[in-house]
């Protein structure tokens, strides 16, 4: 045996005990590392920009946003409009004139904005959703006129004749929109189906399906292949360029094909038909 050799029952001794203290050390680093903690979830806030009341979505959120208004008054001559934004996301609040009604619930905010006096028609406040698909419903008792913005994503935008709304880029489903001045709706980028147009509807590029409501109506279909229904009322249908379908229905009402080989049928009531350029189909009731 060589001189430094251990004798076999003190070598195996030896590397059993190494073997445990390892496993020791190993089991104790286990035990005594903190968990990972995940991401907090992104907020959405209410902020002021530009002299009014914003509520922004963060990035990458699908936003189920509610927003309701009732009336305070402060004294004869002075009110308020209280707004709730309920969405599914917490909302950080920036702006003074909000407050959280339960501070456990972070989601839902309210917020007392001054109703303007006399001609003052800006709007009260403003959304913005940003990208993802996204859900907004505007009360039909909240009269606080608004401009909502989908942003990016197929939105679907829930309005009343107090907002103006805006898809922007998506395939979106609007309803609604009226606003200050009426300015109705606008789907902008994408093949847009818009609905309950009780002022005016704007297309926007692509194919889009525009509806009417029970008052008289103006429906534009904008660029693309587009098909619009007038419904009730003495509406006005202008296709636009593209090759559109223009239904009048009820009314007394205006179609006009404008550029394209557009298809026109005009519908109960005393109506005027205009094909415009193209190859055109042109049907009276």
């Amino acid at each position: 045996m060589p001189a430094h050799s251990l004798p076999r029952h003190r070598a195996a001794t030896v590397i059993t005990t190494a073997t445990t203290a390892l496993t020791l050390a190993l089991t104790g680093a286990l035990l005594t590392a903190p968990l990972a903690q995940a991401a907090p979830a992104p907020a959405a806030s209410l902020v002021h920009e530009k002299g009014e009341l914003w509520f922004k979505a963060a990035p990458g959120q699908a936003n189920r946003l509610t927003v309701s208004a009732r009336i305070v008054e402060r004294t004869e001559w002075e009110a308020d409009y209280v707004l709730t934004f309920n969405d599914r996301y917490a909302i950080t609040l920036s702006a003074k004139e909000c407050a959280y009604p339960k501070s456990t619930d972070r989601t839902v905010a309210e917020c007392a904005v001054p109703i303007p006096l006399g001609s003052d028609d800006s709007d009260i406040y403003d959304v913005s959703l940003g990208d993802n698909n996204d859900t907004v419903t505007i009360a039909a008792a909240n009269s606080a006129y608004a401009a909502i913005h989908g942003g990016t994503g197929n939105d679907i935008l829930l309005g009343n004749k107090s907002v103006v709304l805006y898809g922007e880029n998506g395939n979106d489903r609007i309803d609604g929109g009226g606003g200050v001045w009426g300015l109705g709706s606008f789907g902008g980028r994408g093949n847009d189906t818009m609905t309950g147009c009780s002022y005016a509807c704007h297309g926007g590029a692509d194919q889009d399906t525009l509806s009417g409501g029970a008052n008289s109506d103006g429906l534009y279909g904008d660029s693309g292949d587009d098909t619009l229904y007038g419904r009730a009322g003495n509406d006005g249908l202008y296709g636009g360029k593209g090759n559109d379908r223009l239904y009048g229905e009820d009314g007394n009402d205006q179609l006009y094909g404008n550029s394209g080989n557009d298809t026109l049928y005009g519908g109960k009531g005393k109506d005027t038909l205009s094909g415009g350029p193209g190859r055109n189909k042109l049907r009276q009731d």
